[in-house]
């Protein structure tokens, strides 16, 4: 199921087939379509990590005397049905930012196996700039690390099960991604 396509309502009208599938493999390759509640399906225990999301808090100009970080994280709870089968996620390094977010939950957890490659490492909502003469810019307003508190900015979630493109799968139109999670949700 693409995560990136998938709405969490069409997931909620599959959820009992995806629940009791053997098997379950999730793609996100690319943005999350608003939809991280699936890892409430995939938690035996509430989330309590609730401090890898943080806002600076800055009160003086120029980033003066940092007065600490508002501390938030997502809170979630398990959720019924609850997914049963081998769970598997693919991605590579166009998951940044909300998808970083979600896989955290998974590699944090150990809910699932993460095949492919490692994601952007760019997570934080930004903030933007205009400039005259129409520039702009933006950067990352807050630091977000990982669940468990260590760098997560250039490093990003890192595959269980690293899996490289090859130039004989692009020529044959291979998803050598799939295939590898096909092999472990068929173990």
């Amino acid at each position: 199921m693409s995560l990136s396509k998938a709405s969490m309502s069409q997931i909620n009208e599959e959820l009992e087939k995806i629940a009791a599938a053997k098997g379950v493999i999730f793609d996100l390759r690319g943005y999350p379509n608003s939809n991280h509640q699936v890892i409430s399906h995939l938690l035996s225990e509430p989330d309590t990590s609730n401090q890898w999301f943080k806002t600076p808090k800055y009160i003086y100009p120029d980033q003066k005397k940092l007065l600490g970080y508002k501390k938030s994280g997502w809170k979630l709870e398990p959720a019924k049905p609850h997914i049963q089968g081998k769970v598997v996620f693919l991605t590579d390094a166009r998951a940044v930012s909300y998808a970083e977010a979600f896989l955290s939950f998974i590699a944090h957890y150990d809910l699932a196996e993460i095949v492919g490659q490692p994601t952007g490492g760019v997570n934080g909502v930004t903030n933007a700039l205009r400039l005259p003469g129409g520039y702009s810019t933006t950067w990352t307003g807050q630091k977000v690390v990982k669940l468990d508190g260590s760098q997560h900015h250039m490093i990003g979630i890192q595959p269980t099960v690293p899996v490289r493109k090859t130039i004989e799968g692009v020529r044959n139109g291979r998803d050598e991604f799939l295939e590898k999670a096909l092999e472990i949700v068929r173990q």
